[in-house]
């Protein structure tokens, strides 16, 4: 149930820093704004990267942990590819999304290429 929450919490509190950006009309932000949201979304991945990383009780436990990083893992490279292939139709492509999708796959096959050949 503790775990629910903290999954359900993250969720609300992404929807609502979402929204404030959304609803802001004017494409100018004051400095006090930029700061609060910097420090709110740097909360938002310090929690979200202690999302499971506790204890697992059992290998159903694992295997879940596993495939649902395998699941996130194939929805942003796919997100991040869609919106790449957006952005060099319309003429406007943003380096830094196209440097995120590259350090995402390229930190996957390093990671595989190390556990394969670590004995």
């Amino acid at each position: 149930m503790k775990i629910l929450f903290y999954y359900i919490a993250l969720l609300v509190f992404i929807a609502l820093l979402s929204g404030f950006l959304i609803a802001k009309n004017d494409s100018t932000m004051t400095m006090p704004e930029m700061l609060g949201i910097a420090a709110a979304l740097a909360i938002y991945v310090a929690g979200l990267s202690l999302v499971g990383e506790g204890k697992t009780v059992d290998e159903r436990e694992t295997a879940h942990r596993y495939t649902s990083a395998r699941i996130a893992l194939i929805t942003g490279t796919a997100f991040m590819s869609l919106a790449v292939l957006y952005q060099v139709f319309t003429h406007q492509l943003d380096y830094w999304l196209l440097a995120s999708l590259i350090v995402l796959n390229l930190a996957k096959i390093i990671s595989l290429i190390y556990l394969n050949y670590k004995r």
